[in-house]
């Protein structure tokens, strides 16, 4: 059993079609190139939430789910109850799992977005039922009047406590709808923001599920991201950002053409970069990541050509004039988030130990590459500018330049990834992989530095006792007081992130100096002394 594995959605494919009367099931039918489960499987794998997603399927497409998504395939039953059963049971068997949601194969227009709320909707309720309000008028065949208002319709997906669902599910009568399953003093929530989840049903639906796509997933999501990464690109002065997005699109055609791409789409989850995913008759699924400067492209195609093998995406190809990387998609492709009992992650992160990259293994850079004491140095610089905790961070800047000379000058230096957190490591078919390295030369500890931000950020409540996990986890890879060194120059170096690259009212900026003030200091006036130094080991198991 895979116990940390806590969120599982739960895809039921096992449906016959036959009110559709195609000769295949409608969810693998063409809609826009691209098979109706396609879509589903999209937003599963793109949920930041979900730890594994399993397919309930027909025995005829058990091989097809297996090869296509790289993700657990279960055999469904003779009936929907039964296959949800089925489902049920293998969760309850491979996974600690703590929050179910099922949807449906046929059902495009659910979003990572959806998916995502609903998760964090199971925090304070027992189950969440997408729903929405009753258009046209009701009546009884008895002749009974009845008030609309009473009624609401619900569609998938569905989510659940898992084991408050387990323990109560009827597996000997399998009622038809899976909420009946519940207890009656079980708190539901229901969901009325998604009115247009649509289920396909028969084959003129196909035409409307389309245009719906288009509307209010599709479009709205590329104007959206496009939106996002002109303004983050434009918010350091860069020029002609928005040209350069145009041309991006332009470029797309031409990579359609020379990799054989049937059907491709934005992905919207990125906001420094365009990034598109793709179908190609040629190579399989492949991303297409576009960098406006051709130093971040640089670096980020050096450490994929230098890393070894395995440990990244699989790089199919470049293109300096469009300063294009072309990858394997990851499959099945979900963020791995951090955990003690991961097995697999702990495996990753020794390849990564093992395999560091020589900083004077790099010959044939085309652009200088960064540092660690240049990226720090160019944030304070940004900074600068800004009042907010002027002093404080005057004197955090100080101490960290101090640390960085007693622990670090002389130090071995490495090229590294240097953004080895949840959102860039992905699940594969092997195990983990990495995307997006930000490349920078430094030495080891930086490589390990990162996902205590990431994950405390997220966790705030539980930063120190959170820090000792990731503390004791981390210090197999290094020395503990260089760790910490190499902490506390972080922490601060993302203080000046989050003031000047944060719209958030400082409070992420604000966070990290109270964190530093937490973890390495007595008290405030302590912290504030230029010449206290920050005790290393105050938090260390």
């Amino acid at each position: 059993m895979k116990s940390y594995i806590k969120n599982v959605i739960l895809v039921m494919s096992g449906g016959s079609g036959a009110r559709f009367g195609a000769d295949c099931p409608k969810q693998y039918c063409l809609m826009n190139n691209r098979y109706v489960i396609d879509y589903v499987m999209d937003a599963c794998r793109h949920s930041t939430l979900a730890d594994a997603v399993v397919v309930v399927c027909t025995k005829e497409y058990y091989s097809f789910i297996r090869e296509r998504y790289a993700c657990p395939a279960v055999i469904g039953g003779n009936s929907r109850p039964e296959s949800v059963a089925n489902g049920i049971r293998y969760v309850k068997e491979h996974y600690a799992c703590e929050k179910l949601i099922i949807t449906n194969a046929v059902c495009p227009l659910a979003t990572s977005e959806q998916y995502d709320k609903y998760f964090k909707l199971l925090d304070e309720n027992d189950y969440v039922l997408t729903t929405w309000k009753l258009a046209p008028a009701l009546h009884r065949f008895d002749g009974t009047r009845v008030d609309r208002d009473d009624y609401f319709n619900v569609m998938e997906p569905d989510a659940y406590r898992f084991p408050m669902l387990y323990d109560n599910f009827d597996f000997m009568s399998l009622k038809k709808y899976i909420f009946h399953n519940m207890p009656e003093d079980s708190k539901g929530y229901f969901c009325f923001d998604y009115p247009y989840t649509m289920k396909l049903t028969y084959p003129h639906d196909l035409k409307l599920l389309e245009v719906l796509y288009d509307d209010i997933v599709s479009q709205p999501g590329r104007e959206e991201t496009l939106q996002v990464v002109n303004n983050y690109l434009s918010a350091d002065g860069r020029q002609g950002v928005s040209r350069w997005i145009m041309s991006v699109q332009r470029h797309m055609k031409e990579m359609v053409q020379n990799y054989s791409v049937s059907a491709y789409a934005l992905n919207c989850q990125t906001e420094a970069n365009v990034v598109f995913e793709a179908d190609s008759d040629r190579c399989g699924k492949l991303i297409f990541k576009f960098t406006p400067s051709s130093f971040h492209f640089n670096k980020e195609l050096t450490y994929y050509r230098y890393s070894a093998k395995g440990l990244m995406a699989e790089l199919v190809g470049y293109d300096t004039q469009f300063n294009a990387i072309v990858l394997k998609q990851v499959k099945p492709g979900l963020q791995v988030r951090f955990s003690l009992d991961n097995d697999e992650l702990r495996s990753f992160y020794d390849s990564i130990s093992e395999n560091m990259i020589s900083a004077s293994a790099i010959r044939d850079s085309t652009e200088p590459l960064p540092t660690i004491q240049s990226e720090f140095e160019e944030y304070v610089d940004a900074s600068g500018h800004y009042t907010y905790l002027l002093q404080f961070r005057k004197t955090m800047e100080a101490k960290a330049r101090r640390i960085w000379a007693l622990y670090f000058e002389d130090a071995p230096k490495y090229f590294l990834h240097r953004d080895l957190h949840r959102r860039n490591i992905l699940m594969s078919e092997k195990g983990c992989v990495a995307i997006d390295p930000r490349g920078a030369i430094g030495p080891k500890e930086f490589e390990f530095v990162i996902p205590f931000i990431i994950e405390l950020r997220d966790q705030r409540e539980k930063t120190v006792p959170l820090y000792r996990e990731m503390f004791a986890y981390f210090s197999k890879y290094c020395d503990k007081e260089r760790l910490a060194a190499a902490m506390f120059i972080f922490w601060v170096y993302k203080m000046d992130d989050y003031v000047f690259q944060k719209n958030d009212n400082y409070s992420l900026a604000q966070w990290c100096a109270e964190s530093i003030v937490r973890l390495y200091f007595k008290d405030m006036e302590h912290a504030a002394d230029a010449e206290e130094m920050p005790d290393l080991l105050k938090t260390a198991p």
